[in-house]
C-alpha cells in the first residue's frame, strides 16, 4: 500500500472586514436613493419625514463606505493606478468611475432634500443666539441662497437612482466574477446582495425614525410595508440560489457536509430568516416587536455579507478542508469594524445638528 500525504498551506484570507463594511454601508446608500425616489415619484402625498431620513441614511453611508474601500485596499494611494490603466476586464476597473459618480450625484440628491432644513439666512425664527451658533452660519452657507431648488429635485433623482443601479450591479459583479471561488461564482450573488441591502436600509431608516428628533407613526407605518416587500424579495432570491443553481449551492451543500464553521452559519441564516418571517406575519407592530424587525434586518444583511466575504474566503481555491480565520482585535478586525461605525454614527450625529430648522410650510419640506 502507497500513503501520499498531501499538505494542504493556510493562507490569509485577501478582503478584510473592510470589505464587510464597505458593501454594507454603500448597500445602504443605494438603496436609500431607491427609496427615496420611488416614495419621490409614486406616493399620493409625500412623505417628507420618509425623505428625510433616506437623505440622511444616503449622505452619510455613501461618505463612510468609500474609506472603508480604501482601508481594505491595504495601500490607498494605489486606487491611481485604476485610471493610470486601462483594464476593460476587470470590475473593479469600471467601479473606479463608477463609485465617484455615485458619491457625487446621491450628495447631490441629498442635499436638495434636506437643503429646506438648512438655517435660513433671513429665517424669522433666527436670533442673536443662533446667529451666533456656528453650525447655524454654516448650514446657512450650505443652503447656497434661498431659491427654489423643486424643480431639480426629480431629475437629480433619477440621475441619481441610476447611478445607484450601477453601483448595485458593480458591487455584486466584482465578486461574482472570481471564478476561482464557486461560493461567489453566481449570477444569483448580486441580486442577493441587493436585496439585502434595500432591507438593510429600511430597516436603518426605521431606526433612525425612531432615533432621530421628530419620530412619525405615519412613516414608520410606511417602512414596515418597505421591511416586509424587501424581506420578501430577499428570501426569493435566497430560496431560488438554493433550488436552481448547480455551482454555488452545490458547493456550499458541500461545505455543511464537512465543516461544522458552515453548519453553525447555516443554523444562523434559518433561525433569522425564521425569526423575522414569523414577526413580520403580525399585523400591526407594537415598537417593541418593530424595534426587533429593524435589528434583526441589520444583522442578517451585515452577516449575510460576512459569511459571503469572510467566511467565504476559508474555503481554499485549490486544496481541500477549509482555512482558519480568527477576527483580530485591531485596526484589521474588530476594532476597525467598530470604528467604521463609530465614524458613520457620528457624521449622522453631525448631519442632524446641521438639520435642525424646521420648514415653514409643507411645500418647502420637498
Amino acid at each position: 500500500m502507497v500513503i501520499k500525504e498531501i499538505f494542504t498551506p493556510d493562507i490569509a484570507i485577501t478582503w478584510l472586514p473592510w470589505a464587510v463594511q464597505y458593501f454594507f454601508l454603500m448597500g445602504l446608500a443605494y438603496a436609500s436613493v431607491w427609496v427615496a425616489t420611488i416614495h419621490l415619484f409614486n406616493a399620493k402625498q409625500t412623505d417628507a419625514r420618509l425623505l428625510k431620513l433616506c437623505a440622511c441614511l444616503m449622505l452619510t453611508a455613501g461618505i463612510v463606505a468609500p474609506i472603508a474601500l480604501l482601508a481594505d485596499l491595504h495601500q490607498p494611494l494605489r486606487a491611481w493606478h485604476f485610471y493610470a490603466q486601462i483594464r476593460p476586464h476587470s470590475w473593479m476597473w469600471y467601479g473606479a468611475f463608477l463609485l465617484p459618480i455615485f458619491s457625487g450625484t446621491s450628495l447631490v440628491f441629498a442635499w436638495l432634500l434636506l437643503r429646506p432644513y438648512l438655517p435660513q439666512a433671513h429665517s424669522s425664527l433666527a436670533n442673536s443666539a443662533q446667529e451666533a451658533d456656528w453650525l447655524s452660519r454654516i448650514g446657512q452657507w450650505l443652503r447656497f441662497g434661498n431659491w427654489s431648488s423643486d424643480k431639480w429635485l426629480k431629475p437629480i433623482a433619477l440621475i441619481a437612482t441610476l447611478s445607484a443601479c450601477s453601483i448595485a450591479l458593480y458591487t455584486g459583479m466584482e465578486t461574482m466574477a472570481i471564478k476561482a471561488r464557486p461560493l461567489w461564482h453566481t449570477y444569483w450573488l448580486p441580486p442577493l446582495m441587493a436585496t439585502s441591502a434595500l432591507l438593510a436600509a429600511c430597516g436603518t431608516l426605521a431606526l433612525l425614525n425612531r432615533v432621530l428628533h421628530g419620530y412619525q407613526a405615519s412613516t414608520q407605518d410606511r417602512l414596515l410595508q418597505w421591511v416586509r416587500a424587501s424581506f420578501g424579495l430577499f428570501a426569493l432570491c435566497l430560496i431560488g440560489w438554493a433550488l436552481f443553481d448547480k455551482g454555488s449551492a452545490h458547493e456550499a451543500a458541500l461545505l455543511l457536509d464537512s465543516s461544522p464553521s458552515w453548519q453553525l452559519a447555516a443554523i444562523w441564516v434559518l433561525v433569522t430568516l425564521a425569526l423575522l418571517a414569523l414577526v413580520l406575519a403580525v399585523r400591526r407592530l407594537p415598537s417593541v416587536l418593530m424595534l426587533v424587525v429593524s435589528l434583526t434586518a441589520v444583522h442578517l444583511a451585515w452577516g449575510f455579507r460576512w459569511i459571503v466575504l469572510i467566511q467565504a474566503q476559508t474555503d481554499p481555491k485549490y486544496g481541500a478542508g477549509t482555512y482558519f480565520y480568527q477576527l483580530p482585535w485591531g485596526p484589521e478586525g474588530l476594532l476597525g469594524i467598530a470604528g467604521t461605525f463609530g465614524l458613520w454614527i457620528a457624521l449622522m450625529v453631525l448631519v442632524s445638528e446641521f438639520i435642525r430648522y424646521q420648514p415653514n410650510s409643507a411645500r418647502e419640506a420637498l
